[in-house]
């Protein structure tokens, strides 16, 4: 990465990563990495309500990452990957 935030994924979210097409796993990989500079306020981001902590859902044609940003480590974490609307069901409330 070339800025202050350091990205970790999630086990789920490396698995998912392994298992897409390279274009499209090259797709999302690119859109992480813009995150990077300001996770926060992407234009492609939005906080998720209704959630337990403070995720974010960044969306990438039909494909969406659900992530967290820690401020103090700077980090984020890749919580899981997956396509618009499956992703949701599985993210804890």
């Amino acid at each position: 990465m070339t800025s202050g935030y350091e990205v970790l994924f999630a086990k789920e979210a490396s698995k998912v990563i392994r298992k897409l097409d390279k274009v499209t796993a090259k797709r999302i990989l690119q859109a992480i990495e813009s995150l990077s500079v300001n996770p926060c306020h992407h234009p492609k981001t939005k906080l998720m309500k209704g959630y337990e902590g403070q995720f974010y859902r960044l969306k990438v044609g039909n494909w969406r990452i659900i992530y967290e940003v820690i401020e103090h480590q700077l980090l984020i974490v890749i919580i899981r990957i997956g396509p618009r609307g499956d992703v949701y069901k599985k993210t804890p409330k």
